[in-house]
């Protein structure tokens, strides 16, 4: 940028001449006819100097430089005053009025120039001081840590907020230190990299950098900026403690992370109780049809006079077990119902006797399907932990199974045991009937998958997928074994209510029908 000088002259001819002595140096001119002209000059133009003639008509160049040295926007302007007078009493008052320098008239060219070199000149090396004060006083006082360093990452200026947050007391100063060695491994690559991109002239974006220093820890927001000095760069850096800040967002995050799993938790708990509740359902559908069945078969073949009176007894009471069967399943609903109502988890550890239970069942199913030779042993089985409601349908399926497929022997056999384990007591069914072939047994716990067995047997169906899908759902598990020909052993596994009881000498319950 040009440096501006005010010419301020009511003669023309004077204005050309000092245009003639100044025009080739490199100054933008600008001029004013009297002493008004150049105040509202001045505020305009904000001229790096002002050449002042003395003599002017209106106000003289003195009450000029009065004014202007009251005014707070151009006071500061350096005078030169331009006189006829030769005389040191004209000079004192120019001195009292704020003149920097005095020329006498008529002017010699070079002594112009060279005073109005070395006056702009000062004035620029004022301008610079104070700006240099100012940005001194601005850094010091800055709350922003602010530090200027070289491209190798020497400190050559740090502020006061920058110490307290880098350094590391009075007897190691930042200023005069390699900034990189505050840093370590990743932060310190991190930061090499923001300063070697600011001083090549394509600075990165502000980075957050984490630095452990003795047991503080920190999160530093770094910006670069490059500096020109002379032919080369420095580097400007402003840092921010970010620490807190990034603790809370950290935390916020964790929480969002810990709050997703929950839903995510919560989300797989509705689909598993719906999943459950499909399961009771398709239980009740499952569980009510083979006593329907028998009722309705029964009922049927009296009214139609199918059967002898005197064996008309045999079948209403069987048909009256039937309704008993229903009648405990409906009630085992509403009690499930009740549980629910109540705030009771589908999930929920029960302690349970299954012995009378399952001596129950096999009892009522006996009866709907009844063989002469049929032989029933059941073991003194251990509490599990697992509703009644669970327990009655699990094994109504396993026993109504073991009796189905074992039908056709002469003497069909069904035995329940139970066997220790570690994760609690194992439950078992076995039978003397059709079978299966063991290499299958994953197929039996499948929806809507049947296995060829032996013999005119159905086959096992919809029912064991049920059961496997209600005894997981309550936190067991359930598997199989099974000889082509000569019988199968269903295994039921629930979680234990307590320490596991002694299974050295369970005793033995006989039926025979």
């Amino acid at each position: 940028m040009k440096p501006k000088i005010l010419i301020v002259d009511d003669e023309p001819l004077n204005q050309a001449t000092l245009e003639g002595f100044l025009g080739g140096d490199g100054y933008e001119l600008f001029f004013a006819g009297n002493g008004l002209e150049a105040c509202a000059q001045a505020k305009v133009v904000q001229p790096d100097l002002i050449l002042l003639d003395v003599m002017m008509p209106e106000i003289d160049g003195f009450d000029v430089c009065r004014r202007i040295r009251s005014d707070p926007v151009i006071g500061r302007i350096p005078i030169i005053m331009i006189t006829a007078l030769d005389d040191d009493r004209s000079r004192l008052e120019g001195l009292r009025a704020g003149a920097d320098d005095f020329l006498t008239k008529p002017c010699r060219r070079e002594e112009l120039r060279a005073r109005v070199r070395t006056v702009a000149s000062l004035n620029r090396f004022r301008e610079i001081a104070e700006q240099r004060a100012r940005f001194e006083l601005l850094h010091r006082l800055s709350p922003s840590p602010i530090l200027l360093v070289q491209a190798d990452g020497t400190v050559l200026t740090a502020n006061p907020a920058a110490e307290t947050l880098l350094g590391e007391g009075a007897e190691s100063p930042l200023a005069g230190g390699n900034l990189f060695g505050r840093f370590g491994g990743e932060a310190e690559t991190a930061l090499r990299r923001l300063v070697t991109a600011a001083h090549a002239g394509t600075p990165e974006a502000g980075r957050e950098l984490r630095r452990t220093a003795g047991e503080v820890r920190q999160v530093l927001q770094v910006r670069a900026s490059a500096v020109p000095e002379g032919s080369d760069r420095l580097v400007l850096l402003v840092l921010g403690d970010v620490t807190a800040e990034v603790a809370a967002r950290e935390a916020l995050e964790k929480m969002n992370t810990e709050l997703d799993g929950m839903v995510r938790a919560r989300t797989r708990q509705l689909e598993d109780a719906n999943s459950l509740l499909m399961s009771y359902a398709n239980f009740v559908s499952h569980d009510l049809r083979s006593p329907l069945t028998v009722m309705k078969g029964y009922l049927s073949m009296i009214q139609e006079g199918l059967v002898p009176l005197a064996d008309s007894a045999s079948l209403v009471e069987q048909a009256y077990n039937a309704t008993l069967i229903m009648q405990e399943l409906v009630q085992n609903i509403l009690q499930l119902a009740q549980d629910e109502h109540d705030g009771a988890n589908a999930q929920t550890i029960k302690i349970v006797e299954p012995t009378p239970i399952v001596s129950r069942l096999y009892r009522h199913l006996h009866s709907m399907f009844p063989h002469p030779a049929r032989r029933f042993e059941c073991a003194n089985l251990p509490v599990v932990g697992v509703s009644p409601f669970v327990l009655e349908r699990v094994f109504y399926n396993l026993i109504g199974n073991a009796i189905k497929y074992s039908d056709q022997r002469e003497q069909p056999r069904v035995e329940i045991g139970c066997l220790a384990d570690p994760a609690g007591p194992v439950l078992f069914v076995r039978d003397n009937g059709v079978g299966f072939d063991s290499r299958q047994a994953d197929k039996l716990f499948r929806e809507f998958s049947r296995l060829d067995t032996a013999g005119n047997a159905d086959g096992f169906g919809l029912g064991l997928s049920l059961v496997a899908r209600l005894v997981k759902g309550h936190g067991g598990r359930m598997w199989a074994e099974g000889v082509v020909g000569e019988g199968a052993t269903f295994f039921v596994q629930f979680p234990p209510p307590g320490p596991m009881p002694d299974f050295g000498a369970t005793g033995m319950v006989e039926t025979k029908a």
